[in-house]
């Protein structure tokens, strides 16, 4: 094969490839740069159970810092993952992460897979303390597997509000951003909320790239065949 025809090739699979990244669904599992070891799944009627966790911020005259909460499992079940100054930090704050049971009220995006994950901020008296305005706290849960990719939702007292999920890596983790603490679960799509996957999503990136490899090798076949033409002429 010329050289024009190899760097042909390349220009073909460097395109296939973008093709594949841009319409693969955005929660696909990343390129991960090692093994990925995770525990089993722990329910909250397992045998031992799943447990919570538990750290207390003392009040000091700097800024709240960037820190995190999680549970003890790996990687971790549930976190809070907060950045600087997303509590007063002139009182004393204690933050827990602490498996519940289900609410009766059923998310309106899906099912409950997993347990759901009270996250709270008290003051040594015991009084609810809220982050500051404006202050996006970080909600990290896995969930029991990543296909269908499941949607992290708040429950509000009242009813689940889904959030914008993506991601989090290995062991079925998931992110997204929340402005209040409550109830937290992962959500496996299979309802009428517009935040889950369009019907068909996950049989279009294998169609695309079975259609895209097809077209590779017809490409590489065909330049072949024109190199081995140019030869015998010769």
């Amino acid at each position: 094969m010329s050289r024009r025809h190899g760097w042909v090739v390349v220009i073909v699979a460097v395109t296939a490839l973008a093709t594949v990244w841009r319409v693969l669904p955005a929660a696909s599992p990343p390129i991960y740069d090692g093994n990925c070891i995770a525990d089993p799944y722990v329910t909250l009627t397992s045998h031992p159970a799943a447990k919570g966790a538990t750290t207390t911020y003392p009040a000091t005259k700097t800024p709240f810092v960037d820190s995190e909460v999680f549970t003890g499992e790996t990687p971790p079940q549930a976190q809070l993952i907060m950045e600087s100054g997303s509590f007063d930090n002139t009182v004393t704050v204690t933050i827990s992460i602490t498996p519940v049971a289900p609410p009766a009220v059923k998310p309106p995006n899906g099912t409950i897979e997993g347990n759901v994950y009270k996250y709270s901020a008290v003051n040594p008296a015991g009084a609810v303390v809220a982050p500051r305005r404006n202050v996006l706290l970080t909600i990290v849960l896995r969930g029991t597997k990543s296909l269908p990719a499941p949607i992290i939702d708040r429950f509000n007292g009242a009813a689940w509000v889904p959030l914008t999920t993506q991601n989090g890596g290995c062991g079925n983790t998931f992110i997204a951003p929340s402005m209040q603490l409550g109830e937290f679960a992962a959500v496996e799509p299979g309802g009428s909320s517009p935040s889950q996957p369009a019907a068909g999503a996950g049989v279009v990136g294998p169609l695309v790239i079975g259609a895209l490899g097809g077209l590779l090798v017809v490409a590489i076949v065909v330049l072949f065949s024109l190199d081995r033409s140019r030869r015998r002429s010769r």
